[in-house]
């Protein structure tokens, strides 16, 4: 892939990184690059966000921050992601064409002053795939461009224009990949002559999401959530299924970590449904303060849907992480969540939108510790030999210099 005595070069492309030290931005992207850079040459192209810095090293990864917009409105980015926040506010489709300018601009200028460049990582089919092609062929490097895709990109944005959209895109680049079988599905449904390589994003199950050393840390009557506050996370079927439980005096606490656009709607269910006195939502926390909630409680509960866009979950490495801290894991049966829950074995499926099944579900799990606890055993061991860096580090790295092929 690269000259001998020189490390292969990498930029990746990513709408989704931590803003500064600290953020509560999911951070799945950087931690790969960091993972990575000790054998790559790695730099991340991210949009920049009023008060993230333009320019800076991020656990040793260099990373640039393009401006699209005037700097204190950029808004298409972060806070929910690129689709929520258009939604969200549909005036902000008029910074969506200088988000994407910019974008291309910058890998164009990024691909001009570095005489060599082995590989081109996307995430995400739009706008980074699109994104990658376009910068490519106006730069005229023929740099191979791996683009991943994480879920929204595949399972939402419908539509004939999309979807036409999608599949030129599938179509140019050189190496796919996704985080489930399901999502490999998927690809093939909009491009029949695509392969997906199923790669998910993996986390740190030796030293980071690890048990509590002390069970008495651990509450038995403790569930957490931890996540997005989105449509598709289905919060709204947790707060109800809370709410019965409650109702029928079953003993309880949890805890909702996490930030996003449905916060106060969400927070104001809660009280309707008079919960304030046993659920408690904790705000965005600090990837990296992540384990201590998880380790503070007995079950994690996820109970994700497919949202009204399509949207659904692509992976969910939330659940990765609580079964890593020793959580017993109750999720909602979609299909890549068949990846990483084995109903019984790993954790517990049920109906997704169904808040009825997942109260009977969440109230078995309470009454019955010896088994959940069983289960939480099972269930870190399947992920540390799936899921941890090491593993996901080892099957990337090998994608990587498979597409040496393309070099220059």
């Amino acid at each position: 892939m690269a000259v001998e005595g020189r490390r292969p070069r990498v930029f990746v492309l990513s709408s989704t990184l931590p803003r500064w030290a600290g953020d509560a931005e999911p951070g799945f992207v950087l931690d790969l690059a960091r993972e990575l850079n000790a054998d790559f040459d790695i730099e991340l192209i991210a949009p920049h966000a009023p008060g993230a810095a333009r320019t800076e090293r991020m656990h040793g990864v260099p990373v640039t921050r393009f401006r699209y917009w005037w700097p204190r409105w950029q808004s298409v980015a972060y806070q929910g992601g690129m689709a929520w926040r258009l939604r969200e506010n549909p005036l902000r489709l008029g910074q969506l064409p200088f988000f994407f300018a910019s974008l291309v601009w910058t890998t164009i200028r990024r691909l001009r002053r570095e005489p060599r460049v082995d590989l081109i990582h996307a995430h995400w089919l739009i706008p980074q795939g699109l994104a990658a092609i376009v910068a490519r062929v106006i730069a005229n490097r023929r740099v191979p461009i791996l683009c991943t895709s994480h879920g929204g990109d595949l399972f939402g944005l419908r539509g004939p224009v999309l979807t036409r959209l999608k599949r030129a895109i599938l179509r140019r680049c050189d190496g796919i990949s996704v985080v489930s079988r399901a999502m490999a599905v998927r690809v093939r449904e909009i491009e029949p002559g695509a392969v997906a390589e199923v790669i998910p994003m993996g986390t740190d199950l030796r030293h980071r999401f690890v048990p509590t050393r002390d069970a008495a840390d651990r509450n038995a009557w403790r569930l957490v959530f931890v996540g997005r506050l989105v449509p598709k996370k289905g919060l709204e079927h947790l707060l109800d299924a809370l709410h019965e439980l409650a109702g029928a005096s079953v003993p309880f606490t949890a805890e909702i970590v996490g930030h996003g656009p449905l916060a106060d709607a969400l927070a104001e269910r809660a009280r309707v449904l008079r919960l304030h006195g046993s659920v408690h939502f904790s705000g965005p926390v600090p990837h990296k303060s992540l384990a201590q909630h998880y380790q503070r409680a007995a079950i994690a509960v996820f109970p994700f849907v497919e949202a009204a866009d399509g949207d659904q979950e692509g992976f969910g490495l939330v659940m990765v992480e609580a079964m890593g801290c020793g959580c017993a894991v109750i999720a909602s049966d979609l299909p890549a969540v068949r990846d990483v829950i084995r109903h019984g074995e790993t954790g517990i499926l049920v109906p997704p939108s169904d808040p009825q099944a997942l109260a009977a579900a969440i109230r078995e799990a309470l009454e019955q510790p010896e088994r959940m606890r069983a289960i939480a055993e099972r269930g870190r061991a399947y992920a540390l030999e799936n899921f941890d860096w090491s593993v996901t580090r080892r099957r990337y790295a090998a994608l990587y210099r498979s597409l040496g092929s393309g070099q220059e």
